[in-house]
C-alpha cells in the first residue's frame, strides 16, 4: 500500500479503495476469489483492515461472501444496471422537481458548456463522456434544496457499481449525439418550466437499453 505520498486515512479505507478499484477497472475478474490472508499479504498489511474493506466491498455489490471459502468478485449483471439506472432516474426527478425555477443565467450557461464539451469528445471515451455527463446531471440539480437529496445523487453517481457500468459498455457516436440531445431538451425546457418534457428527456437518459453488460469485450 506505499504510495510514496502520506495518506491520513484508515487503513480499512485505503484497501477497500483499492480492491474495489481493481474490481472495477477489470485487474480482478469476476469469480476471483478474495481471501482475507491472500489479499493481506499481496497489500503488505493485517487481516483486520482487510477483514472490513472485503465487508464494505460485499455491501457495495461488488463481492459475495462465500460461507466457508471467503469472498467471491461478483460479476457486472443486467439487473445491475436497470437497479442504478432506475434509483437514479426517481431521485433526479424529485430533486428537478424542486430546482424547476430556481436555476441562474449562470447556472443555465454552464450547463450549455457542459453539452458543448460533451460533443467534442472521442465517441469511445466511455469515462469522459460518463464524467461530462455525471456533471451535467449534478449541475442540473444544484438549485434543489434538499441538501439530503443532492448528498444522495452524488454518492449513486460515484458508486462503484456506477463506475463499473461506465467501464463495461463500449460507446459510440450514435450514442454519444443521443445523449446530447436529451440534455439539450432538458435545458432548452428549463426556463420555460416544461417538466413534464425534462421528465421524459430525463427518462431517455435513464434508459440502459437492452444491453447485456456481461456480453461486451472488456475495456482495457
Amino acid at each position: 500500500m506505499a504510495t510514496g505520498v502520506h495518506d491520513a486515512r484508515p487503513l480499512a479505507v485505503r484497501v477497500h479503495e483499492q480492491i474495489a478499484s481493481e474490481i472495477v477497472n477489470g485487474t480482478l475478474k469476476p469469480g476471483t476469489a478474495l481471501v482475507q490472508e491472500q489479499v493481506a499479504a499481496q497489500y503488505g498489511v493485517s487481516r483486520t483492515p482487510v477483514r472490513d474493506a472485503l465487508a464494505q466491498v460485499a455491501m457495495e455489490g461488488l463481492a459475495t461472501l462465500v460461507p466457508g471459502s471467503g469472498y467471491v468478485v461478483n460479476d457486472l449483471t443486467t439487473q445491475d444496471v436497470r437497479n442504478v439506472f432506475e434509483v437514479r432516474y426517481h431521485l433526479e426527478q424529485l430533486a428537478l422537481t424542486q430546482a424547476l425555477g430556481k436555476h441562474t443565467p449562470a447556472q443555465l450557461v454552464r450547463l450549455r458548456a457542459l453539452i458543448d464539451e460533451f460533443e467534442t469528445l472521442d465517441p469511445t471515451d466511455a469515462e469522459e463522456q460518463f464524467r461530462l455527463g455525471k456533471e451535467f446531471h449534478l449541475k442540473l440539480i444544484e438549485p434543489c434544496p434538499n441538501e439530503y437529496l443532492r448528498e444522495t445523487l452524488g454518492s449513486i453517481w460515484a458508486h462503484p457499481i456506477q463506475r463499473r457500468i461506465t467501464r463495461a459498455y463500449q460507446l459510440g457516436p450514435e450514442h454519444q449525439a443521443a445523449i446530447a440531445s436529451e440534455h439539450r431538451a432538458i435545458l432548452k425546457a428549463l426556463p420555460a418550466g416544461e417538466l413534464d418534457t425534462i421528465i421524459r428527456a430525463l427518462g431517455r437518459c435513464h434508459d440502459p437499453g437492452d444491453i447485456d453488460p456481461r456480453s461486451l469485450p472488456a475495456r482495457d
